[in-house]
């Protein structure tokens, strides 16, 4: 009996160091499944190492987009420092996957991009520096319930400011499109936090001058329109209000992240937003709110009066 146990030991344990020698690693399947499919016309990495299956992480990325309509017949270079996959759904980003089908999750971070293309030196001619861009996602789709989970969509302009999104949504499958996420997606939860350093007070002024404007008149334009909204609110909904009010009152040097969360009392979709006109409707039926560490109570009705 006890030799037939290591006999079963034994083929039992040669299946399974073959198929763990079989097995791919992260950054095998990249270069084999997803590489030959990337429409570029040079893509290179200085070195590149896996992280388990399904990641793997690649360093001084350059890549060539060739010329075409949408770069304006040139061609265009992109740089990463830094590209770090911690999962992503190969299955559904190989060539022979399903078109209708999106990847139904995917963990990554993109640390100091740079490019020659239009879009990274858009903001230049508002004063804002072409600076090093890093991206975060991390998101879910469960196509049995039909639930997006964004963990977190993260840009960072480096010493300009961060903006930090995260969402759940109900109703989005991966066949999902943009036209029936808008028409069926149904909003579970949402944050949005806007840690500003120097964009808004350079971006302000740039904005005024194009509308004929100041940056005082602008910002004081936004502020009374807060204003005659918070006349009819109370309670949490007015001190969410101080809070953005607040932070559009330090725009030239905010003390601190401006956080925004949604949590509907059920999920909503873009047909409640004609709720919104209730009094205190924000809080009790969205679930609005706000924090921002210099909030000034009273701001959101003072409104421009409190500069």
């Amino acid at each position: 009996m006890r030799s037939v146990w290591r006999a079963f030991l034994g083929a039992l344990l040669v299946v399974c160091l073959a198929a763990t020698a079989s097995a791919q690693n992260g950054l095998e399947r990249f270069e084999k499944d997803i590489k030959p499919q990337l429409e570029l016309k040079k893509f290179t990495y200085a070195d590149a190492r896996p992280l388990g299956t399904s990641g793997f992480i690649l360093n001084n990325v350059v890549a060539v987009v060739p010329a075409s309509e949408a770069t304006n017949d040139k061609e265009t270079t992109v740089k990463i420092e830094k590209l770090t996959v911690d999962e992503l759904d190969f299955d559904r980003l190989k060539k022979n996957s399903k078109d209708d089908a999106s990847p139904r999750f995917a963990k990554l971070k993109i640390e100091g991009m740079t490019g020659d293309d239009e879009l990274f030196s858009s903001l230049e001619p508002y004063g804002v520096p072409k600076v090093p861009v890093d991206l975060a996602l991390d998101y879910r789709i469960d196509p049995a319930a039909k639930v997006l989970t964004l963990n977190t969509l993260e840009i960072n302009l480096r010493g300009q400011a961060k903006i930090n999104l995260a969402l759940v949504m109900d109703g989005i499958s991966d066949k999902s499109d943009m036209g029936s996420a808008k028409d069926d997606g149904r909003l579970r939860s949402a944050s949005l936090t806007l840690d500003d350093k120097e964009l808004l007070a350079k971006l302000v002024p740039a904005f005024a001058k194009e509308e004929g404007s100041t940056a005082g008149e602008l910002v004081g334009g936004a502020l009374d329109a807060l204003a005659g909204f918070a006349q009819m609110q109370t309670g949490e909904t007015l001190k969410a209000l101080d809070a953005v009010s607040s932070f559009l009152l330090d725009w030239k040097a905010p003390k601190g992240p401006l956080v925004v969360g949604l949590k509907p009392t059920k999920t909503a979709g873009l047909d409640d937003l004609d709720k919104i006109a209730v009094p205190n409707a924000l809080s009790t039926i969205f679930g609005f709110t706000a924090t921002y560490p210099a909030t000034r109570a009273g701001a959101a009705k003072a409104g421009s009066k409190e500069k």
